[in-house]
């Protein structure tokens, strides 16, 4: 991508680019629904987009390699009880665009597949509780911001997608409870566990490895993607 250059929107850094015929305006959102809200909120107005893309990693709820692509059907929130009205009913991708994703990936040789997204307003750290979302909703990938971003696009009748790698498994925890990092005051209490648990650095960093692969795999995809849209 040829970048034109960089701003600030909703507290989010968003840098302007090129790929080919096709101009990007790349959000770094942050973790969590209500962070992809007010970003999406002013994004959207701000400048009008022809596709809106939720992008990033994601957990797998089914059986899946690190770095595989997960690309979305549709998306739900979970635990609907705690979610705002817009939030509450299932939020359909562009099957046009989700399928120009699978045809992307499959031209690079690159392991991908298609189902549904389900959102949470936590983070799923324990392999136990990942097993129960996936049971409860049939959901192939879960992250903390595609219902939103799918809600806001449904909003001002865009079509949305999901592109998502996968960054950590079903079957395996993660190293530590990453919600105590989510307010000011759970970093203290984060930074002590990872000092009295040698077992915490030694999951933070295959997270660190995993994640890599994940980005990895992301940016090549992109650039087949974007060349096939152009």
């Amino acid at each position: 991508m040829l970048v034109e250059g960089e701003r600030r929107l909703a507290g989010a850094r968003c840098v302007i680019g090129r790929r080919g015929n096709c101009r990007i305006w790349l959000y770094q959102m942050g973790v969590g629904l209500e962070r992809a809200r007010a970003v999406c909120r002013e994004a959207l107005v701000a400048q009008p987009v022809d596709l809106a893309v939720s992008s990033g990693f994601a957990c797998a709820l089914a059986s899946c390699r690190v770095g595989e692509l997960l690309i979305g059907t549709d998306v739900i929130m979970y635990l609907n009880k705690a979610c705002s009205p817009d939030l509450r009913e299932s939020v359909p991708c562009s099957p046009e665009f989700s399928a120009a994703a699978i045809r992307a990936a499959s031209g690079i040789s690159m392991a991908a597949r298609a189902g549904r997204f389900v959102t949470v307003p936590r983070v799923v750290w324990r392999a136990r509780e990942k097993g129960e979302v996936a049971a409860a909703t049939g959901a192939l990938g879960l992250d903390m911001e595609s219902a939103a971003v799918g809600a806001a696009a449904r909003e001002r009748q865009m079509p949305f997608v999901i592109i998502r790698a996968v960054s950590d498994l079903v079957d395996e925890d993660l190293a530590l409870d990453f919600n105590l990092f989510l307010t000011p005051a759970g970093w203290v209490r984060g930074a002590l566990t990872c000092l009295t648990r040698p077992s915490c650095v030694m999951g933070l960093l295959r997270l660190r490895a995993q994640s890599l692969i994940a980005s990895e795999r992301i940016t090549t995809f992109f650039g087949r993607f974007l060349d096939d849209l152009a």
